[in-house]
């Protein structure tokens, strides 16, 4: 009887062992399980074992691979500081990132200045010896360094432009499940004869049987926009992609307001719908975009007063950008959280959490002082997702057309 129950005694923690270990689990089953979960899901698997423990707790890029891809942080700075500040969100708050280290790898990187970042890829572009900008770099910075990254050559030097014409911006525009498809979009402005200013952007699409091709869009392919609203200027221009039956839309918004007085705007994907935020020293409005009937129409989500946030950051009133004798925070929104129902928000140097639903804010990044001149942090999004793919071509090739082309 002894021999008996020592026997099952020994089975029983055999089989202990098995269901609490994730070794008797093959990668091929184990990853593809944990990849379809949600972040705050998976992690509760902490309290199965210590394997399991030691494997969710690494902060180390190999392991947030087991996890669904979201936004785990952000960089941001101001525009005459070239240094990145890296403020990590909610679940891993004690993550530090160094844009330096994490760019090491890739040619010229300390003479890159970066655009853009879309779901695990950055945008940079490359300055020349020259101080020229005649390239730019598409990298995932958790990947193979081997592979990780892409080279896009332009045919003109952005610094070396014709008369007339002017870059704006720089858009990257990259969703997992097209992996390793993306999209480069650049935008100008061409000053007409006529004194009149068009705007344009050209799209260097990589799911083409061509991918070298530029696609320019005319003025009348847009849907309806006006860059030069007199409520809400800064930040020009405002856009981004959606896609929609295997299609893809740029979305230009101007939707109408009676906010008045120091508007501040943007436009950005939160849940992969696009969002767009109006906000002026005492309250903030957001619409999304709804398709009703097959028609686009922007239709307003939420309305939030400053009060809260004012109260939250408790710091003394700047001057007044005119000197006159009224005072105003500066307040403008940031960026929409990719995933949750979230903006953040910069009141003078410092940046709120606001959860729309709720309306509870927590303070996440920035600095102490005054911003009398109410300029906003440049806020780019970062997620970690080390199976992002860029495929196997490294070189890619960008056609800027003549402005009579344009």
């Amino acid at each position: 009887m002894a021999a008996m129950a020592n026997s099952l005694k020994a089975k029983r923690r055999r089989l202990s062992r098995g269901k609490c270990s994730k070794s008797s689990l093959p990668n091929d089953l184990l990853i593809p399980i944990l990849s379809r979960l949600p972040v705050k899901s998976a992690l509760r698997f902490r309290c199965v074992s210590k394997e399991w423990l030691a494997l969710l707790s690494d902060r180390g890029p190999y392991s947030i691979r087991y996890l669904r891809p979201t936004m785990y942080g952000f960089f941001y700075r101001r525009r005459l500081v070239r240094s990145f500040q890296y403020a990590p969100i909610h679940p891993y708050r004690d993550q530090h990132l160094d844009i330096k280290r994490l760019t090491s790898h890739l040619p010229d990187h300390d003479t890159l200045f970066l655009l853009d970042s879309c779901n695990g890829l950055l945008l940079f572009l490359c300055v020349e010896g020259d101080n020229s900008f005649k390239s730019m770099i598409v990298c995932n910075p958790f990947g193979d360094e081997k592979t990780n990254w892409v080279i896009i050559h332009l045919n003109v030097a952005l610094t070396h432009l014709p008369v007339g014409r002017r870059f704006i911006s720089a858009r990257l525009d990259f969703h997992r499940h097209d992996s390793p498809q993306f999209k480069c979009l650049l935008f100008f402005e061409d000053q007409q004869a006529n004194q009149q200013s068009l705007p344009w952007f050209t799209i260097l699409s990589t799911n083409t049987d061509q991918p070298q091709n530029v696609y320019v869009l005319p003025q009348r392919g847009l849907p309806p926009l006006d860059f030069y609203d007199g409520t809400a200027d800064d930040d020009y221009p405002k856009l981004c992609m959606i896609h929609d039956d295997d299609t893809d839309y740029a979305i230009c918004p101007s939707p109408a307001t009676s906010l008045e007085g120091g508007v501040r705007s943007l436009m950005g994907l939160s849940g992969g719908v696009p969002h767009y935020a109006l906000c002026n020293p005492y309250e903030l409005h957001i619409w999304v975009l709804a398709n009703e009937n097959g028609n686009r129409t922007w239709n307003l989500k939420r309305t939030h007063s400053n009060q809260p946030l004012i109260k939250l950051h408790n710091e003394s009133y700047r001057r007044h950008r005119h000197d006159d004798d009224r005072s105003a925070y500066s307040i403008a929104p940031l960026g929409f959280h990719p995933d949750l129902d979230v903006i953040f928000m910069q009141i003078e140097w410092r940046i709120y959490a606001l959860h729309l639903t709720s309306g509870s804010l927590e303070e996440v990044a920035g600095e102490r002082g005054a911003n009398p001149y109410g300029e906003r942090f440049l806020f780019y999004p970062f997620t970690m997702d080390p199976s992002a793919s860029l495929g196997d071509r490294r070189e890619y090739h960008m056609e800027i057309p003549d402005m009579n082309q344009a």
